[in-house]
């Protein structure tokens, strides 16, 4: 009797995730995205062009001149072709920290002691 393995061909796709992070802007380095997507950080007193992802499922992203204190930001992309319809969120929605402070208030926050740091009025 013959033992027959039968193999199929596993499609792992990688799930796209994005960095933020905080600081004299918003920042975001977004990874495992379809190339040719487009991507931006959303968020409350965030308003940034779109930036297309690169061959590699990469790109840089860069709120530029936000206003000091917290953020509620995200990452979202979309096909340039059937835009708001293809938006998706990648990664999560998380409290980033801009101007002179941010560094300290990124410690607080990541150290669970938010109610230390500044809120959005």
């Amino acid at each position: 009797m013959g033992v027959a393995f039968i193999v199929g061909a596993a499609t792992a796709a990688a799930t796209p995730s994005a960095a933020l992070r905080g600081g004299a802007t918003v920042t975001a380095r977004v990874t495992g995205e379809k190339p040719g997507q487009t991507c931006r950080i959303t968020g409350s007193g965030i308003d940034m062009p779109w930036r297309t992802v690169g061959s590699d499922g990469s790109v840089e992203l860069d709120s530029g001149p936000v206003s000091s204190g917290r953020h509620n930001a995200r990452v979202v992309c979309q096909d340039p072709r059937t835009g708001a319809a293809s938006q998706h969120a990648v990664g999560k929605e998380e409290d980033v920290f801009t101007g002179h402070w941010a560094p300290a208030f990124e410690f607080l926050h990541h150290h669970r002691m938010e109610f230390l740091t500044p809120h959005e009025p």
